[in-house]
């Protein structure tokens, strides 16, 4: 697989002045590009009609850095400064994404399935911001695991087949999930800023998926495919959310997938 990670919490770091324009710097803004994971799944036919599916997929390594200066300062309202003069603002981000299911097809017409199952995803979130100047400076970690357990329900099935071996498929899948989240925070710094803080919850969490899949057959037993898979996750933490935002966040998550099917 090959994702994007997007989206993210709403959260102003910083303004910084240019020349008495206020550029503002927020957590939203931040990119990351694509990442590769592994993608695994195995099914095999339990009872007549019925098919049973583990399926595993993950990515680690999404990274976002962003720096600024200005020699006219930069301020932030996440702490207060006082007299201290602040002209620099470096942010690092990273993000990590596990998925497991449990999954059973049922025969929804001639070609469709209905799809039932239990799921599992973890999506990390960590987030770094250093603010400094001439003789200050403060230093922030923050830092957020999602754990969301639910049951989901989907349709899977070929939607097209113009020729004898090559055929494409789609997939919809919608989870209703408890997302049991912690986040925390520490701090260092020469100026009044965050004490240490760490909290736990539970909360109803979202997830949609959505992909489309061209498959070739090389023999009966073995077939390459390839294509676009997108999943959106609604009611999670982020690395930012314990340096002021309190509330959840939206992240989506797309890109291309790559397979190789064998069967037995």
């Amino acid at each position: 697989m090959f994702l994007q990670r997007s989206g993210g919490i709403s959260l102003t770091l910083a303004d910084i002045d240019s020349g008495g324009d206020l550029d503002r710097i927020d957590a939203a803004d931040l990119t990351f590009g694509f990442q590769m994971g592994p993608y695994f799944s195995l099914s095999k036919q339990m009872l007549p009609g019925v098919r049973g599916e583990i399926l595993y997929f993950g990515i680690d390594g999404w990274r976002s850095v962003f720096s600024a200066e200005s020699t006219d300062g930069v301020s932030t309202g996440l702490f207060d400064e006082g007299s201290v003069v602040l002209d620099r603002i470096d942010v690092r981000c990273t993000s990590r994404l596990d998925n497991v299911e449990l999954n059973s097809r049922f025969p929804l017409g001639d070609k469709l399935e209905w799809l039932v199952g239990v799921r599992w995803t973890r999506f990390d979130d960590a987030a770094a911001v250093d603010w400094t100047g001439d003789d200050d400076f403060v230093s922030v970690l923050g830092d957020a695991r999602n754990d969301l357990y639910g049951v989901q329900l989907g349709i899977v099935g070929p939607l097209w087949q113009p020729a004898s071996r090559f055929s494409v498929s789609g997939m919809a899948k919608l989870c209703l999930a408890t997302n049991r989240l912690s986040t925390g925070r520490d701090a260092t710094g020469t100026v009044p800023s965050f004490l240490p803080q760490r909290q736990s919850a539970s909360r109803t969490s979202l997830l949609g998926e959505l992909g489309l899949l061209g498959k070739f057959e090389l023999t009966p037993r073995f077939a390459l495919g390839a294509g676009y898979q997108m999943m959106w996750v609604d009611g999670v933490a982020s690395g930012f959310s314990p340096l002021g935002a309190s509330n959840p966040t939206s992240v989506l998550f797309h890109g291309l997938r790559a397979t190789i099917e064998a069967r037995w």
